[in-house]
């Protein structure tokens, strides 16, 4: 998605969408600098780097409760003005629709979806530059050795949450299919079983 300068103490964040992002960046830091999208700007490289990761599958059924149900919590999202209602097919297929951009440009509904769901390992996510990748299962734990690693005690709230829901209770058959090819790099590179 986009990358962060975080402050005090400074270190950089590199926000893949549906991992717990706006809770780090929001309910952590408050001050920082960014987004930067698609690339670390040099000044930043000697800065300790993290990100957080998630199940493909299970960041995807995050991203599809959040752009048909809305976000719950403390938070300041809201459904785009321009969203519709999407069965799991039109939304599988939006997702995997190279033609509509995902980057700083974006302002549809269908570019806003994109936008979250790239797969984590697209070079655009800067995944490559963390120096420290937590999983989002893990969240508490990873998240624990980046405080430390700090030195800053804080603790993570969470902000911008959407339905729990299990990826297989949305994904079925050809939309698994789908899915699963389109994040192939995402498993294989972040050893993540389906």
């Amino acid at each position: 998605m986009s990358n962060f300068l975080l402050k005090n103490p400074e270190c950089v964040f590199i926000h893949i969408p549906k991992t717990a992002g706006t809770s780090i960046r929001k309910g952590v830091w408050k001050e920082y600098e960014g987004p930067v999208f698609g690339h670390i700007p040099q000044e930043w490289n000697h800065l300790f780097s993290f990100a957080f990761i998630r199940h493909p599958l299970q960041r995807l059924a995050s991203a599809y409760n959040m752009f048909t149900q809305g976000a719950t919590g403390d938070s300041t999202w809201k459904l785009p003005l321009d969203a519709r209602p999407l069965s799991v097919k039109e939304f599988i297929d939006i997702v995997t629709n190279e033609n509509i951009i995902y980057d700083e440009r974006r302002k549809t509904f269908e570019e806003k979806i994109r936008h979250h769901t790239i797969p984590q390992t697209d070079d655009f996510n800067c995944l490559k530059y963390a120096k420290f990748i937590g999983r989002f299962e893990n969240i508490d734990r990873d998240f624990s050795c980046i405080l430390k690693k700090l030195n800053i005690k804080r603790d993570l709230p969470k902000i911008h949450t959407t339905t729990a829901c299990q990826w297989q209770d949305i994904f079925k058959e050809e939309s698994l299919e789908q899915a699963i090819e389109y994040y192939k790099e995402d498993f294989k590179l972040l050893e993540y079983t389906y």
